[in-house]
């Protein structure tokens, strides 16, 4: 049976239905930000998600799980920053996924 950090996934498919259904509730807002290449900071900052990003990473690391998708996010976010856009919402990093 393959687990990772100790959790087999018939434990973690709820909570992945979850964390699905929330992400499904956001596309139709962030889909309307980047048709129209605005992305105001209605719930929170590209910088305020970065720092979610780097624990995300850190606990990866510390549990033994890979984070290298995590890292990607995380490195293409600090790119977006850096160009200015760390006061815009989490959608704006498609222009950094337009780049790459």
């Amino acid at each position: 049976m393959l687990r990772t950090a100790g959790v087999d996934a018939a434990t973690y498919a709820p909570f992945a239905r979850q964390i699905a259904a929330g992400v499904a509730d956001w596309l139709p807002g962030y889909a309307e930000q980047i048709d129209s290449g605005s992305y105001p900071a209605e719930l929170s900052a590209l910088e305020t998600d970065a720092r979610a990003m780097a624990h995300l990473v850190e606990e990866s690391e510390a549990v033994g799980v890979n984070a290298e998708l995590p890292r990607l996010i995380q490195s293409m976010a600090a790119r977006a920053i850096a160009a200015g856009h760390g006061k815009e919402q989490y959608p704006v990093l498609i222009e950094e996924f337009a780049r790459s």
